[in-house]
């Protein structure tokens, strides 16, 4: 296992923020829950247009709670907001939240506003003691160069692959689509199960029949299920990330890759069931953005896609999965600062 990345400055911090949620924030608040001298938990949320300043802070709290072993926390307001008063952007809901944090036993220890142009301490307005920051102070870090030697890498949202088949394939999926039968869904889970194994195994004519088993709405569960060996036995546990160990995030990888693999093959009005599969698995590593925008393509391919309408309400309830309230079992990494 590598040794904890020690960060020594804000940039570091700045840094991280990308690498665990996979994009640089826009119009966000970010709050990072510390642990002693350890990064806890890291949460995105929208910014807080018109919003109430204390509903908005006590719900943000309600979600770093989870984190029992947090003392304190961290606070990075992604904005190019401008305020008539020269004052910072967000104040009110800045101080509605320091309030939350402190009452809820993790006092809010800095801030910093990030702009498209630059960064800032966001408490301290001297500009002698705190002057505005180059966004290149943060590529340049120490933190960033040392999260991207261990083969962290900011990719961000990535589009599925335009189908590259040809018509047949349409009829091709259709003809696997399972009848339910209990030798069908055996069948169907133990090609899932060599392809997760050794993807490089994947053919056209595998990724026919595993795109034709997704359409079945029961096989297609139990498929997605099937990524977390050792996972609860009802289905609902497991969508909701109740696992009673850390899951091998490796595999989760793998079964994305392979996912987008069976869309290259798959034509449009076939792909949602494995739009939600990347989707969902991105929701349990935490990443709900990117999830939001999986499933709306799902709806996009297949209107009043059952499975994209459930896992849309999880992410509009700002709903979190339960392996990432853990760090022993979520995908974030654990880093000291």
């Amino acid at each position: 296992m590598n040794e904890p990345i020690k960060f020594t400055g804000p940039a570091d911090v700045l840094a991280f923020i990308p690498h665990t949620l996979g994009q640089t924030p826009t119009e966000s608040f970010v709050a990072l829950t510390v642990q002693g001298k350890k990064l806890g938990a890291t949460l995105r949320v929208d910014a807080p247009f018109g919003q109430d300043p204390v509903g908005y802070a006590q719900t943000i709290v309600s979600y770093l709670t989870a984190d029992e072993a947090a003392t304190g926390s961290l606070l990075v307001i992604y904005t190019d907001e401008k305020t008539t008063d020269g004052d910072r952007p967000y104040s009110g809901h800045v101080e509605a939240l320091r309030t939350e944090l402190e009452t809820a036993g993790m006092p809010l220890h800095d801030a910093w506003l990030v702009t498209s142009e630059l960064w800032r301490n966001y408490h301290c307005t001297d500009p002698i003691c705190c002057p505005d920051q180059s966004l290149d102070a943060i590529t340049t870090s120490n933190g960033n160069a040392t999260l991207i030697y261990r083969g962290s890498v900011v990719t961000g949202f990535t589009a599925p692959a335009p189908f590259t088949g040809d018509e047949t394939a349409r009829e091709a999926i259709a003809a696997h689509k399972p009848d339910g039968w209990p030798e069908d869904l055996e069948e169907s889970r133990a090609a899932w199960a060599k392809v997760l194994d050794d993807p490089k195994s994947l053919t056209t004519e595998t990724a026919h029949q595993l795109a034709g088993a997704l359409q079945h709405p029961t096989i297609r569960d139990y498929m997605m299920a099937d990524i977390f060996p050792h996972a609860p036995e009802q289905f609902t546990s497991v969508m909701l990330g109740v696992f009673l160990a850390r899951p091998d995030w490796t595999r989760v990888d793998t079964a994305q890759e392979v996912a987008f693999e069976l869309m290259k093959t798959t034509p449009e009005g076939q792909r949602a069931p494995m739009l939600c599969l990347i989707g969902w698995l991105e929701w349990l590593k935490g990443k709900s953005s990117f999830a939001a925008r999986y499933f709306k393509l799902a709806l996009d391919d297949v209107a009043g896609y059952r499975l994209a309408e459930l896992l849309v309400e999880l992410v509009n309830r700002g709903l979190l999965a339960d392996c990432t309230r853990d760090p022993k079992k979520a995908y974030d990494r654990q880093l000291s600062r």
